[in-house]
């Protein structure tokens, strides 16, 4: 078997969707400033409009800096990913678990701040059974991508040896 770093394509792979969450990030932050101030002002290009978001201040606190937090970790692990050494399907997997893993959860905190959740266990109402559910599908897919890094990392070491 034949191992290599993730090539340019390959992080590009997890570059353009971590690009998109950061900047989906920037959005939900937005959304933050206006709970925080109690209604929509962007001026010069909106007037005041007297309109409450859903969920609290503290939801879209969380809700954008896991967007941007989830974003970065994307970069962290496409940049590292230049450095270890995988197999083609180890490749495979490990992009696809950490584009999965930013964007589940950044959803998932997404969905608790709109609706009021927390998904902290499965069960009604469905928005908290939704965000328990991404919530679950970042687990197995953090592991694996922390599993491949390791792997990968190890992998180059002994090759450097």
């Amino acid at each position: 078997m034949t191992r290599d770093s993730l090539s340019a394509p390959e992080r590009a792979r997890i570059l353009a969707p971590a690009a998109a969450l950061f900047a989906f990030g920037l959005v939900i932050g937005l959304v933050f400033t206006f709970e925080a101030i109690g209604h929509v002002a962007a001026w010069p290009l909106l007037p005041a409009l007297d309109f409450q978001m859903p969920g609290t201040e503290a939801a879209w606190r969380r809700a954008h800096l896991g967007a941007l937090i989830n974003a970065l970790a994307m970069i962290a692990f496409a940049v590292a990913g230049g450095s270890i050494l995988l197999g083609a399907r180890a490749r495979g997997l490990y992009i696809l678990s950490v584009c999965i893993t930013g964007w589940a959860n950044t959803l998932g905190f997404l969905v608790g701040a709109l609706f009021g959740v927390r998904g902290l266990e499965f069960g009604a109402p469905w928005a908290n059974a939704l965000n328990y559910l991404l919530f679950l599908a970042a687990v197995p897919t953090a592991f694996a991508q922390s599993w491949l890094l390791w792997q990968g990392a190890r992998a180059r070491r002994e090759s450097a040896a």
